[in-house]
């Protein structure tokens, strides 16, 4: 499972590689990164509260699913110097991608269905990191349904936080997206 994992997070980092995009759009991009490093630093002592979950779900539905899953590995990866690393950090990477990899749904451009999506994707993210867990720990499946029922606080804050963050984000994303996109024109 981890060399599966190893080898999901170079597929997005070739993927991402191939990508055709401008240098406005690359700045674009790790500033909204940058900012989910520093909300996700900034919000670390409370519990699954962050802006950095919702900032990598906008980046997904408005840029490219693959620079969401990028943002969101390097947001785990970075911050984890901060927080305490470990062999959890590469999971933690596999749920961002995970849940950036649905980015390309044409409805969730809707705020108010990406809002509902960034919800679910607060136990999606949580339920791949647990899986990874178990992986490095012994896997059983009292151990997985243990771990679902005493992370799901957990993941409903996430949740939450996910679905109030990107409610808020939104309109500020796509104003400051489009200012970007007309300082350089057409893509």
């Amino acid at each position: 499972m981890i060399v599966a994992t190893v080898l999901i997070v170079c597929l997005f980092l070739v993927m991402f590689e191939r990508l055709q995009m401008t240098d406005q759009r690359l700045r674009f991009i790790a500033i909204i990164t940058a900012a989910a490093i520093v909300g996700r630093l900034l919000f670390s002592s409370l519990p699954n509260v962050q802006p950095a979950t919702a900032l990598v779900l906008l980046l997904a539905v408005f840029i490219h699913p693959i620079v969401g899953a990028i943002s969101g590995m390097l947001v785990v990866v970075l911050t984890s110097l901060f927080l305490g690393s470990g062999p959890f950090v590469l999971f933690q990477a596999l749920a961002y991608a995970t849940i950036a990899s649905l980015g390309f749904v044409p409805f969730l451009r809707y705020r108010i269905i990406l809002t509902g999506y960034g919800f679910l994707a607060g136990f999606l993210y949580g339920w791949v990191s647990n899986l990874g867990f178990l992986v490095l720990t012994g896997f059983s499946w009292q151990a997985f349904l243990t771990l679902l029922v005493a992370g799901g606080t957990f993941d409903m804050l996430h949740g939450f936080s996910n679905a109030i963050f990107i409610w808020i984000l939104f309109p500020i994303f796509l104003r400051i997206m489009h200012s970007f996109d007309e300082k350089r024109g057409t893509e």
